[in-house]
């Protein structure tokens, strides 16, 4: 019989293919001393269940969004390296140079204003950072990633959208400013509603559900693992697999684009400062899956 072992410290030591087994080389010796096993197998059966979807419903992965980043670059065939449709929120420019893939992790990076200045940069942005897009679109499902947020002054982001003619509309999974001292602990799970069949808004001015909650932890400290389950009835954001926050769905019914990136965001005082640059937010995975019935 083997045993898989999961830990968040160590998840990448050793890979399997399938979802959730892994086994750590730090936890070898634990299958070797039977006065360990019963504990360490109860403690990391707990660890294991944050890392799959909620139980009672039929899920079915979906690899278009999902990646363990175990290459040496970024799989173009999930992942745009660039936002296709948005050069970013000035200061800052989403640039290619920002994108990286190395020991099993997708670096997000920020960089400083003197190393930003070797690219052309238009007029109104003196930084540039990375953004992930995926290239497919989802609609209703599971969406999870474990990260740990970057230690800086602009905002890591986890998040669906999709700019579409007829309608936009969008789902903030994870949106921290984990560097900024006010909200280095507070999770911000929020929605955005700007354009549909039946409201018409602006990018100033639409409809949003936002909330605020306050961590016991330091986001940029460690790596948390960040998940929304998306129904037709509700939308739900968990930590570490705690439920966070559960909402009525009312008008989040479009297929979505995921976005993993670095941005600035003067709402949090959370704009590039080069005493803590560069820096990088750092992606260990992004797994995915949707409901069966959809």
């Amino acid at each position: 019989m083997i045993i898989h072992f999961l830990t968040p410290a160590s998840l990448k030591t050793q890979r399997t293919l399938s979802f959730g087994c892994f086994v750590p080389s730090c936890l070898k010796r634990v299958a070797r001393r039977p006065s360990l096993q019963i504990s360490a197998i109860l403690c990391l059966t707990a660890l294991t269940a944050i890392a799959e979807p909620p139980a009672g419903k039929e899920w079915i992965p979906f690899e278009p969004m999902t990646d363990e980043f175990n290459g040496t670059k970024l799989d173009s065939d999930k992942w745009y390296d660039h936002n296709p449709t948005w050069w970013g929120r000035a200061p800052t420019m989403f640039h290619p140079d920002c994108v990286t893939v190395s020991n099993g992790m997708l670096n997000i990076w920020a960089l400083n204003s003197a190393e930003s200045a070797k690219r052309k940069l238009p007029g109104g942005f003196t930084h540039i950072s990375g953004f992930v897009r995926s290239k497919a679109r989802a609609r209703f499902g599971y969406f999870e990633m474990r990260a740990k947020l970057m230690d800086s002054s602009q905002v890591s982001c986890f998040w669906l959208t999709h700019v579409g003619r007829e309608e936009w509309s969008e789902i903030d999974i994870c949106e921290v400013a984990a560097g900024v001292e006010d909200h280095q602990d507070v999770f911000t799970p929020n929605l955005h509603y700007f354009h549909g069949p039946h409201y018409q808004g602006t990018l100033e001015k639409h409809l949003t559900d936002q909330s605020w909650h306050k961590m016991d932890f330091r986001f940029a400290d460690d790596f948390h693992l960040f998940a929304a389950e998306w129904s037709p009835t509700f939308i739900r954001w968990y930590i570490d697999g705690k439920l966070i926050r559960e909402t009525h769905n009312s008008r989040y019914f479009q297929p979505l684009e995921m976005n993993i990136n670095v941005e600035a965001n003067q709402w949090f005082g959370a704009l590039p400062d080069d005493a803590k640059l560069p820096a990088v937010y750092q992606i260990d995975w992004i797994r995915s899956w949707r409901l069966k019935e959809y």
